[in-house]
């Protein structure tokens, strides 16, 4: 090789060692799908605690605030239970669902019509999004768990 070369030595016992470490995370997708599922829940919580993001949700009602008893929209309990409690993730298979049990979320999800006759309008307040800056948290703990191992 005519010019400028370098030589780069590296213990190949340790670099095998690494790559069956990978090997080994890698047949076994539930550890990754539980990152995955952790950090999509985090971000749905930050989205209750935010009051909606990328931007705010729409402010309740005058007849909503005068019902509430404090607290911020959909947080009415925050963790300890209601919709904001009830956020949780779960693998099955190789794949990962979170989601809320409560059959009212999808009317704060997509909005819509509500109330005894369908009078009141709801409208969309989505809570369950993963905001892009989420989506490079999770890549960035599937390489940690990938290439090192760490959870």
């Amino acid at each position: 090789m005519a010019g400028t070369e370098i030589t780069i030595q590296h213990n190949i016992d340790e670099l095998r060692a690494n790559i069956k470490g990978v090997e080994k995370r890698l047949g076994k997708l539930d550890p990754a799908l539980k990152i995955i599922g952790a950090t999509v829940e985090a971000s749905v919580l930050r989205n209750f605690e935010k009051g909606g993001r990328p931007t705010g949700w729409t402010e309740l009602s005058p007849v909503t605030l005068a019902k509430k008893k404090g607290g911020s929209i959909l947080v009415g309990k925050g963790h300890g239970g209601g919709l904001m409690g009830s956020i949780h993730s779960q693998v099955a298979g190789n794949i990962v669902m979170v989601g809320t049990d409560k059959v009212y979320a999808a009317i704060h999800q997509f909005g819509g019509m509500a109330g005894r006759n369908k009078k009141v309008k709801i409208p969309a307040r989505p809570f369950l999004m993963v905001q892009d800056k989420d989506w490079d948290n999770i890549n960035e703990d599937l390489s940690n768990f990938i290439l090192q191992g760490k959870l």
